[in-house]
């Protein structure tokens, strides 16, 4: 059918009809069909025909699509919110100019709108606009820009983020200011945020987990003993996060000059650990001191654990350090081995390693 015609079958009592009318509109793809499908979307009361008709939306590049469908974030109805938010973000970077005027509205939930869309899309403008979102008064707004912080090309960004997490005045927002640092600090925002929470043992609880991923992003041979005996003070729940600390500080630093007692006392907590996610933790951390015969002995004895986390965990950490004195018994290990998984785990090392 021809577009006038389509226009007028848009209101056709038949919930088919009406599909197949916005589908042809869609499909001539002309800007004069947008606004009949906006008027219809508000007050079509099915949910195929809503959706046949943001489909035709998709279809026609007219740029009055973008502020007809930013207009629709102001709509009662969440569905409809949903589906024009999701029709500006196929729009790419041609929203920029709408979103940059939806970042400066009255309505802090239509700025929060312009985050989400902001958020899923590729565009060069993203950081100025992100910096923008994060110099919201509403805490919601910046709660999400925080969140959708992928990575940072501008100081300005990265400073922006770090005096949230050092002045900011609800503590969701410090946590989520905290998090966005995991992803994009450097080793200044790392000494800032210590000059705020100079321990571990002093730190909230509620700032611990992100504060541990910056120790393991950042941290320095110095912090490794603090590290290690915060793992034996802190309550349960964070030991899995404070062993992650660690694996990650010793691959970045390396296990050179710390002193025995350090992984000698992590063998010796081994055998009590009940989580199974620690065990493994705690025999990757073991590998770094594959150098060490003890540590290595008792690493080859775990691949013949029967607890077949053990297993695993002995695998990749000999896989990292001592591998070739490991050899022999990683394929004597392939040859008894009947779990699937470990021994696609034994076939995978010694093919990465050249058997």
């Amino acid at each position: 059918m021809d577009l006038q015609e389509a226009i007028r079958m848009l209101s056709n009592p038949d919930e088919c009809e009406r599909i197949y009318a916005a589908e042809d509109i869609g499909l001539a793809g002309q800007g004069e069909g947008a606004d009949p499908l906006f008027q219809r979307v508000v007050e079509e009361p099915s949910q195929a025909v809503r959706e046949a008709i943001f489909l035709a939306l998709a279809q026609i590049p007219d740029n009055a699509v973008i502020k007809r469908a930013a207009e629709l974030l102001c709509n009662d109805d969440p569905g409809i919110r949903n589906q024009a938010l999701e029709l500006l973000q196929s729009r790419g970077g041609a929203v920029v100019p709408e979103l940059r005027r939806l970042l400066s509205a009255d309505d802090h939930d239509l700025r929060k709108f312009a985050v989400d869309v902001l958020s899923r899309i590729e565009t060069p403008e993203i950081e100025e606009l992100l910096e923008i979102a994060l110099g919201d008064s509403d805490l919601n707004v910046v709660i999400t820009a925080l969140e959708n912080v992928r990575h940072c090309h501008t100081q300005a960004l990265r400073q922006a983020v770090l005096e949230r997490a050092l002045c900011g005045e609800h503590p969701m927002l410090v946590l989520a200011a905290m998090e966005t640092l995991c992803r994009i600090g450097d080793a200044e925002c790392y000494r800032r945020i210590r000059e705020r929470f100079p321990t571990l043992e002093r730190t909230p609880l509620l700032y611990l987990r992100p504060a541990l991923k910056l120790v393991g992003r950042n941290g320095e041979n110095a912090d490794l003993l603090e590290l290690q005996n915060f793992v034996t003070a802190c309550d349960p729940s964070l030991q899995g996060a404070v062993l992650d600390a660690l694996r990650n500080l010793l691959a970045r630093v390396g296990a050179a000059g710390i002193p025995d007692v350090w992984w000698k006392d992590l063998r010796a907590r081994l055998p009590e650990t009940t989580s199974l996610a620690e065990r493994y933790q705690m025999l990757l951390l073991l590998g770094h001191f594959g150098h060490c015969d003890q540590a290595f002995e008792m690493l080859i004895a775990c691949l013949r654990s029967p607890i077949k986390v053990d297993r695993l965990g002995a695998i990749e950490a000999l896989s990292r350090t001592g591998f070739e004195d490991a050899r022999p018994v990683l394929c004597s290990c392939l040859r008894l081995e009947r779990d699937p998984e470990v021994r696609q785990a034994l076939e995978d090392v010694l093919r990465v390693n050249g058997q």
